[in-house]
């Protein structure tokens, strides 16, 4: 265990720089919004490009762990939005405890992760999962928060926001773009290759830093006195991979490696993707970044644990 926790660490170190240089004021804590529009309109799209248009998906095509991503994700999200409904909110703030409960920081924690403790093979996984979670959790959600404002508009008015917010969010142009390259049949060129490559390997370590400034602007007591936040962390990290291992083993038979990704991506922290949903509909985003802050300090050890119980 020792050994997997000394191969993440410096992941989790690069969070705490940056929560160090805001909470110290070296670095101002409102940099993290200028950071993240760096990471999502640049550096993370130009990484995943390079992924996904490198990638022989062929002969990594696998269907199980898909159904495993989509289901436990679904199921995870509808068992936050019960424990806001336990809590009285309306529909659109029991909709962000649902994504809070169920979406996987992949891009941001994921992907830098995955690599130092596994190896580039986890990248493919990673990326796949992060697009999924994106095009569902977001949709849900979105299409739930609609439903509660405007019940009136019906249905069909709710699906056409989500599809919109989704054809405008920059994080879905990367892999979209490199799925298409890759199916063209063609060689990056070279200078391609490095652009996207220089450009991608920012990622990573600016999006930690920027993770750190996010929750230097987070009341650390208030999160760990909080009953709904505990409840919607337990429910990440705890329930989130035990359900992924119960469908990939039982269900499906699964093993080996893309048992290890599934259930590894389901115990990653909550991202920042829900407080974003809750700041651009104006909801109540304490219990949010709360979550978000509690779960990253505790996924140390849950992320350790997994990764040594579990082949890889």
């Amino acid at each position: 265990m020792l050994t997997t926790f000394l191969s993440i660490l410096p992941v989790f170190t690069l969070i705490l720089a940056g929560y160090g240089a805001g909470k110290s004021g070296i670095i101002p804590p409102a940099a993290n919004k200028e950071l993240n529009r760096f990471i999502i309109w640049l550096a993370l799209p130009a990484l995943m490009f390079s992924i996904v248009a490198k990638t022989d998906w062929n002969s990594f095509w696998d269907r199980d762990f898909i159904i495993v991503i989509m289901s436990a994700s679904v199921i995870i999200y509808v068992i936050g939005m019960v424990l806001g409904r336990l809590r009285g909110l309306p529909v659109a703030d029991m909709a962000i405890d649902g994504l809070n409960a169920s979406y996987s920081n992949a891009a941001y924690i994921g992907l830098p992760l995955f690599l130092i403790a596994l190896g580039p093979k986890s990248s493919p996984y990673v990326i796949v999962a992060a697009t999924l979670m994106l095009l569902s959790l977001y949709a849900l959600s979105i299409i739930s928060i609609e439903l509660g404002h405007n019940r009136s508009e019906g249905f069909g008015h709710a699906i056409g926001k989500a599809a919109i917010a989704l054809i405008r969010n920059p994080v879905m142009i990367g892999p979209l773009a490199g799925l298409f390259w890759w199916m063209s049949g063609r060689t990056l060129p070279t200078p391609i290759d490095q652009f996207t490559h220089m450009l991608g390997v920012a990622a990573s370590p600016t999006a930690l830093v920027a993770i750190g400034l996010f929750l230097a602007e987070s009341p650390l007591q208030s999160a760990l006195t909080s009953r709904p936040i505990w409840a919607l962390t337990v429910t990440k990290l705890v329930l989130h991979p035990l359900i992924s291992a119960l469908i990939a083993g039982p269900l499906l038979g699964m093993s080996g490696f893309t048992v290890t990704m599934a259930v590894a991506i389901a115990a990653l922290p909550t991202g920042t993707g829900p407080f974003m949903v809750a700041g651009f509909y104006a909801r109540d985003g304490k219990v949010t970044s709360g979550t978000i802050f509690l779960s990253t300090i505790i996924s140390v050890m849950t992320i350790t644990a997994i990764l040594t119980l579990l082949p890889h």
